[in-house]
């Protein structure tokens, strides 16, 4: 890729710097012109631009974050892929790594890891729950800002078809220190599978240290296949018991023995939070023992990984008898020789498995079968020497029903009399209705577009009645059902083209002389009332628009006028709040919620003890709670008559006060 820095891309995003370079994207920072921001530019490089594996990794990232919406996701804000090298125009994080954060603080505390898991896992729940499994959560991919906020990023090897899986090869996918043991063999992914890799990133911020380590990547993914770690109290005597238990119960090597959703770990790591000294003695999962000379590492798998593996499980079974009878030095010698022996046969079978060696032995040359009716390709004889298996049916705009888009091995591969032939079959276009998007801000509007697997263009004119920067309508219009890929065209108003007028300020003024005022100056007045006490009884409460804001001559303008229920007329108390908040990165929000609504909010350093005044209105008897980052810490029964309160409940022991 050429040096772009300094340059200009669309018109709009001026290349700064480059902050990162990945295993096939660089990332550059750069400032928005239109927007006024900073923002993230992910661009493919130049070696995968053209390479059709590595595009539709790239516009799966970009399906991927559109259609998630969650604050500890990194947002993105454009898609081009229709450049020479397509690039994502993303939120700008300034903050540093998980992984650099855990070199830094090594070992992390006990509430501090259990509160960054909790925000990773609420981030990756909201992928799950749009069908969309990470596979690749590892800390390098997570971001610690400057302000302790916590983002995943990186969804550039995401599934929408969780059935989807990938071997461990030369082109592994995802780290293999945090991948999963179905990943290692490169079988069938769910949610599941992210939820083990948290489990290692607990691991490594309790302890300091990765569960699972070698020389290659292999050594490292028999390990995630056939060994348990260490207990975390071995490494680290101050993790907590009950800690301990969720971490190595994310770590579960069968997927069915692991937390099953991210809501259920994230229940476990906020009822630990409430009482550190909770634990958790339904979970089964064991740590590695320390092993005997002679002996294999032991196995949570529940079932076989190769035929190497059911071999070493029954010749585990026999060893043990005979390591029993085994009295002598010599037969202990033995017994030692055996297990080495047993274990560099099972490294050589299951790199067998991986590399094949013996595949290059070349019987016949693949045809290529893309194009082909699948029907008509596995109809007897069609082609002789091969077998055809179909890997998945999957919507695709550039093949018809019932024809193969993707082979593996390719066209041209040499390969032995026999073998089997991977395919994928379209099912066709995928018909797509498009939702009503009028009033909606099109920069979300073109995101929801992507998410569909939808094209958009813009087209900019002028409305009365649709605010700048907002939807009018599209072509096709919303309720029509088109082809995944058709281009939407997004018609986005430019606001008015009348002449437009400050609109005057009569915030205060007496209702009637508010609406004349408004009237005088050709505007349509539209008056909502709102229960007040007799201070701003008749009295403007609000106005909007504003003044001083330029409008078209005739906008409605609404005003909010104060009015007197004499049956009820309000009451006001003030609660006093003395807190301490937990030691947490960054700032904790304290929030207080009367009757369903948010009556005070204000953002205060960890540790820092304040005396918090917190000012309510209302009538009668109510319960007001105070919450912590949204965890209540005290409740308190307000008299609004009398204008006292009591406290009710006080959780802040849960809290390290």
């Amino acid at each position: 890729m050429e040096n772009i820095l300094g340059t200009k891309l669309a018109d709009r995003y001026l290349i700064e710097e480059l902050v990162g370079v990945g295993g096939m994207c660089n990332v550059y920072r750069a400032f928005d012109a239109e927007a006024l921001r900073t923002v993230a530019v992910k661009m493919l490089r130049d070696e995968y631009a053209a390479d059709e594996e590595y595009l539709r990794r790239f516009r799966n990232e970009s399906r991927a974050i559109n259609a998630l919406s969650h604050p500890n996701i990194v947002k993105i804000y454009d898609v081009v892929l229709d450049a020479p090298n397509p690039y994502l125009v993303m939120e700008y994080v300034s903050g540093i790594t998980l992984k650099e954060y855990i070199e830094q603080k090594k070992p992390i505390s006990g509430k501090t890891a259990a509160n960054i898991a909790g925000l990773v896992l609420t981030a990756l729940q909201c992928a799950h729950e749009n069908g969309i499994v990470h596979r690749d959560v590892k800390p390098q991919n997570i971001m610690v800002t400057e302000k302790g906020e916590v983002k995943v990023m990186d969804f550039g090897i995401a599934r929408f078809a969780m059935s989807q899986s990938r071997t461990i090869d030369g082109n592994a996918i995802g780290s293999v220190h945090y991948i999963s043991p179905e990943q290692a063999l490169g079988g069938a992914v769910d949610q599941r599978t992210d939820i083990y890799s948290v489990g290692v990133i607990l691991f490594e911020m309790l302890s300091g240290k990765l569960p699972f380590d070698g020389e290659s990547p292999i050594s490292v993914a028999l390990q995630q296949v056939e060994q348990n770690p260490k207990t975390l109290r071995s490494l680290n005597p101050g993790v907590p018991v009950g800690l301990e238990q969720i971490t190595l119960h994310a770590m579960a090597k069968d997927p069915d023995r692991r937390y099953q959703n991210c809501g259920e770990m994230i229940a476990d790591l906020r009822r630990w939070l409430a009482d550190p000294k909770a634990t958790f003695p339904a979970y089964a999962v064991k740590a590695a023992k320390p092993a005997r000379k002679g002996d294999e590492a032991p196995t949570a798998a529940r079932r076989p990984v190769t035929e190497a593996g059911a071999a070493k499980k029954s010749a585990r079974k026999g060893g043990k008898k005979l390591r029993d009878r085994l009295t002598t030095p010599l037969s202990k010698l033995f017994a030692v020789t055996c297990g080495v022996l047993a274990a560099s046969l099972l490294f050589i079978l299951v790199m067998f498995q991986i590399y094949q060696p013996f595949k290059s032995v070349e019987d016949i040359t693949l045809p290529n079968l893309v194009g082909v009716d699948y029907t008509a390709a596995t109809a007897g004889g069609a082609y002789p020497g091969v077998k055809i298996k179909m890997e998945s049916e999957d919507y695709n705009t550039d093949y018809g029903a019932g024809q193969i888009y993707r082979q593996r091995p390719n066209a041209g591969t040499s390969v032995k009399k026999g073998s089997t032939v991977q395919v994928w079959v379209s099912a066709g276009s995928k018909m797509v209705t498009i939702p009503t998007f009028t009033n909606q801000e099109a920069t979300a509007v073109y995101g929801k577009l992507v998410s569909l697997g939808l094209k958009y263009s813009t087209t900019e004119i002028a409305s009365d009645t649709i605010t700048e920067g907002s939807v009018i309508r599209t072509s096709p219009d919303a309720g029509q059902s088109v082809a995944a890929g058709t281009t939407v065209v997004v018609y986005v108003s430019v606001g008015s083209d009348k002449e437009k007028v400050q609109v005057p300020e009569v915030l205060g003024y007496p209702e009637e002389a508010a609406v004349q005022t408004l009237r005088d100056a050709q505007f349509d007045v539209t008056v909502t009332y709102q229960l007040t006490d007799y201070q701003y009884d008749g009295l403007v409460m609000n106005q909007s628009p504003a003044s001083p804001s330029m409008v078209p001559i005739g906008s409605k303008i609404t005003l909010v006028v104060g009015t007197v229920d004499e049956a009820n007329v309000e009451g006001s108390a003030t609660v006093i709040l003395q807190t301490t908040p937990p030691d947490m990165p960054g700032t904790v929000n304290v929030t207080a919620v009367l009757n369903g609504s948010t009556v005070y909010s204000e953002v205060i350093e960890p540790r820092s003890t304040r005396l918090i005044s917190i000012s309510l209105k209302g009538s009668g008897t109510c319960m007001v709670d105070v919450l912590i980052d949204g965890v209540v810490y005290k409740s308190a029964s307000v008299d609004f008559e009398s204008g006292q309160y009591y406290w009710t409940a006080d959780y802040s022991a849960a809290f390290g006060e």
